[in-house]
């Protein structure tokens, strides 16, 4: 279902109802600025509804068994119709006129895309699954950028990973669970041929995550192991850990630090010599539509 309607500048977001009482019952929006490629403006907003078909995944039960298919395409980038002219007040202007757009500010700084499909089985609240995913970013990860601004990647238009990831989680009683997960990933710069001498085009990365958790709170521990082909001394070690509470407004809040203990030296950190990694805290909140 779709609508158009005016509006202020807007980011492509997602939204709900503004009555509040009836919140639980809408289903999320998608909103998208029409934006005039001429004035500069937003003349108006195209409000996105889903059409109460399933998703982009599928459920198969075989007796206390439950067999889980799904895949996802996650962008940070907002997006928005560009118009070559007024966008009008009907859908079929829209197609005429108008083409889907990043609005980001900065190609350079934008967020990770990332592909992924995963497969899970499920017995009385336990659960084994695989996911497989693809995932293009503009930068390296905190944790293993090692506070370096980005100058060792200037060179390179993106990086791309490929990983594998087994995990597993296994309920105690109806409050508790312990979890594990082990993944495996293949990243490289891209265009390799413009990279620098000397500077590490590929690198492999195994890290496990043992977690657990009671009622509303849980807690993780990752290690992480980054390896560089053809260089003796290309072995990096790395532990974090976190802190998880999920809120009862369908927030999640994660206080957490990575390099809490570090071995060997970062490919990718500034520093020189075999000095070890500082730790990196975060706090991260996600709030669910």
């Amino acid at each position: 279902m779709t609508a158009l309607c005016a509006g202020p500048a807007v980011h492509a977001q997602q939204a709900r109802g503004a009555n509040a009482s009836a919140a639980s019952d809408k289903a999320p929006q998608t909103v998208l600025p029409v934006w005039n490629k001429g004035s500069g403006k937003v003349e108006a907003v195209l409000l996105l509804e889903p059409t109460g078909q399933a998703g982009p995944g599928a459920r198969w039960r075989f007796g206390n068994n439950t067999l889980d298919a799904a895949f996802g395409l996650g962008a940070g980038d907002s997006l928005g119709l560009l118009c070559s002219g007024p966008g009008g007040g009907d859908i079929s202007s829209l197609a005429s006129h108008c083409l889907l757009a990043s609005l980001g500010d900065d190609p350079a700084s934008s967020p990770a895309r990332r592909l992924s499909a995963t497969t899970a089985i499920s017995r009385q609240g336990n659960r084994f699954g695989l996911t497989a995913g693809a995932t293009q970013a503009s930068g390296l990860p905190a944790w293993l950028s090692g506070g370096a601004s980005g100058s060792t990647l200037a060179q390179a238009d993106r990086i791309e990973q490929n990983d594998l990831q087994v995990f597993g989680q296994k309920a105690l009683g109806t409050e508790a669970f312990v979890s594990i997960a082990g993944t495996y990933a293949r990243a490289r710069l891209v265009p390799l041929s413009d990279a620098a001498p000397g500077l590490v085009d590929r690198w492999d990365t195994k890290s496990l995550s043992v977690g657990g958790g009671y009622g509303p709170f849980s807690a993780s521990i990752i290690g992480r192991v980054v390896d560089v082909p053809g260089r003796p001394d290309g072995k990096w070690e790395g532990l974090g850990l976190g802190l998880t509470w999920r809120t009862p407004w369908s927030g999640q809040l994660t206080v957490g630090a990575e390099n809490v203990v570090t071995r060997g030296k970062n490919p990718f950190s500034p520093s020189s010599g075999g000095a070890e990694e500082g730790t990196i805290p975060y706090v991260r909140y996600e709030q669910g539509l």
